[in-house]
């Protein structure tokens, strides 16, 4: 497990390594306790951590590529029409 998850970094587009560093550490662990635990339990709840790690990653990382393409404008919210 990461001993010290910061996410204090210099630009955006860092932010989704750290968090992919995070789960891929968070997988280790997993998969360390599986073999070290009868309960199966604990060895999933880090698995799963993880994999919610690397999704918001991805997440992340789409929106990162987004703004800084240069064929797409700032993301905006549509506005309702009026009826």
């Amino acid at each position: 497990m990461p001993a010290d998850l910061s996410l204090d970094v210099d630009a955006p587009d860092k932010v989704a390594g750290v968090l992919t560093a995070a789960a891929s550490a968070y997988q280790a662990s997993a998969f360390e306790l599986s073999a070290a635990w009868q309960d199966r339990r604990i060895p999933m709840i880090w698995a799963a951590i993880a994999g919610e790690l690397d999704v918001a990653a991805w997440k992340i990382d789409q929106i990162v590529k987004q703004q800084l393409d240069p064929r797409h404008g700032p993301m905006r919210r549509r506005s309702k029409a009026a009826p």
